[in-house]
């Protein structure tokens, strides 16, 4: 049942009709209830994982509560039971195959396992936010909670696969389901629902199909630099297009039952400098980043330059590995963190020799170039199937000279388009709120709007969707 299916799309019509005649006691387990069978609607033998992990990370957060002495020592031991868990079913063949090579190296014999596993949906999601509940009852942010709310958290259906990544003071006071029904409610979550189902399958899905094409293994050595540098800018506006939708979903879902759950994205493509970036993409990931990594570290070494742009470049390439067990991964995590701390080194400079260039327009735009290009070319070798691909094609988009075109004039048209939407789309989300404001003022607008022009672009969203369905794409983020 993933999101732009029309079993979930049935599924999710039947939750909210029924939790909305229940009392909010009896929403709870209807809640807790479908959250288990929408993750075993896809695969029954996993759906007891976040179950264990729910156990183990409430004894130690009762632990850390019950005894403070201890408090570290729980802490620790409920980070490395979760890390485990990620580690065994995420990383176990990545591992195993760098200690092959290894031992290749020396001459020696391979390991081998016959234990095939698959990668659990979402596990590296609701890793991220068990550990973020240990470490805020560790530091006194949240106080135990009972079991069943935590397993709510984890397993709350909306935000299970793939984000947005929330924090238990965020979410479980929500828990509660004691909002009335409001018909601003349904419209705000109807509204997410269906861009999010647009998103999908009229703009990623349709760049996908090129985009395939395009990072095919024959393909590396062919491409030419402007080859090269579309696919990066289709593939990167493919996985934004995507991930948002997954995320406008999720929000969009949550809303029709009164939840509430945190933005994930803010036009990145916009963002002024890497850090802006990353203050925009995957907002709540860079989150959790910047509280549980960033500041502990930034505090560590704030009188010293070299460790902290050592350890930024560390945790950046981290981050790249918690997105897939793989080497490009790794690399796409690193350019980021080169990034970052190219931009750090400048605002240093910047304010202790040149700070009239604080107010410089060219200063400005230079690093906002420079952020587009740049993030677009590390996408390289997150979507490449190999480090020498990936390093293939990066050689040829740097030091490339033919401007040939390779492939089919659609692949550079439907770039365009898309990219003029995430241009507009600032504008356009603006200028949207803008008249959403304006109806307050005007009751008879604001029953215009209810009752026909929301429902005529809820008609127009639908139909693109049916338009361009296709049954067998899956959510790039789901992989990991």
């Amino acid at each position: 049942m993933q999101f732009n299916s029309y079993s979930y799309l049935l599924f999710l019509v039947l939750v909210v009709a029924i939790f909305w005649t229940l009392t909010p006691p009896l929403r709870r387990v209807l809640v807790l209830l479908v959250s288990i069978l929408f993750y075993a609607s896809w695969s029954i033998r996993y759906a007891p994982l976040p179950f264990l992990l729910c156990a183990g990370v409430f004894l130690c957060a009762h632990g850390i509560v019950r005894n403070p002495a201890l408090a570290k020592r729980w802490l620790w031991t409920g980070v490395a039971f979760t890390v485990s868990i990620l580690v065994f079913f995420k990383y176990r063949l990545f591992l195993l195959d760098n200690v092959n090579q290894m031992l290749a190296a020396f001459g020696r014999s391979p390991v081998e396992t016959t234990l095939a596993l698959g990668l659990p949906l979402g596990i590296s999601f609701y890793s991220f936010e068990a550990i973020s509940y240990l470490i805020d009852t560790r530091q006194g942010r949240v106080k135990s909670v009972s079991f069943m709310d935590l397993t709510m958290f984890v397993t709350f259906w909306p935000h299970l696969i793939a984000g947005p990544i929330v924090r238990v003071r965020e979410l479980i006071p929500q828990f509660s389901f004691r909002k009335r029904f409001e018909m601003a409610m349904l419209i705000r979550g109807l509204d997410r629902l269906i861009w999010g189902l647009v998103q999908k399958n009229v703009i990623a899905d349709n760049l996908g199909t090129f985009v395939n094409e395009g990072f095919l293994p024959q393909a590396a050595h062919a491409n030419t630099s402007v080859d090269n540098w579309f696919l990066a800018f289709a593939f990167g506006l493919q996985i934004y297009f995507d991930f948002a939708s997954y995320s406008n979903m999720a929000i969009g879902a949550a809303q029709l039952i009164g939840i509430t759950l945190p933005e994930n994205f803010r036009f990145p493509y916009h963002a002024a400098n890497p850090s802006d970036f990353w203050a925009r993409w995957h907002m709540t990931l860079s989150r959790w980043i910047r509280d549980y990594l960033f500041f502990p570290i930034n505090a560590k070494y704030k009188a010293a330059a070299g460790p902290l742009y050592l350890s930024l470049i560390g945790i950046m390439a981290l981050v790249g590995l918690w997105h897939g067990a793989g080497w490009g991964f790794v690399l796409w995590g690193t350019m980021h963190g080169i990034y970052l701390v190219l931009f750090r080194i400048w605002e240093s400079l910047r304010e202790r020799k040149f700070p009239w260039l604080a107010q410089s327009r060219i200063a400005a735009a230079a690093w906002k170039v420079f952020t587009l290009l740049a993030v677009m070319a590390a996408w390289i070798p997150f979507r490449a199937g190999s480090i020498s691909q990936a390093l293939t094609l990066l050689r040829t988009m740097m030091t490339g000279h033919s401007f040939r075109m390779s492939y089919s004039i659609n692949l550079y048209l439907v770039t365009l388009m898309v990219a003029l939407v995430a241009i507009l789309e600032p504008f356009i989300s603006e200028r949207f709120h803008a008249w959403e404001s304006r109806l307050v003022q005007w009751p008879k607008l604001r029953t215009t709007n209810l009752f026909v022009l929301r429902p005529l672009l809820y008609a127009v969203g639908a139909l693109l969707f049916l338009a361009f369905d296709d049954r067998n794409t899956l959510f790039i983020y789901f992989q990991f």
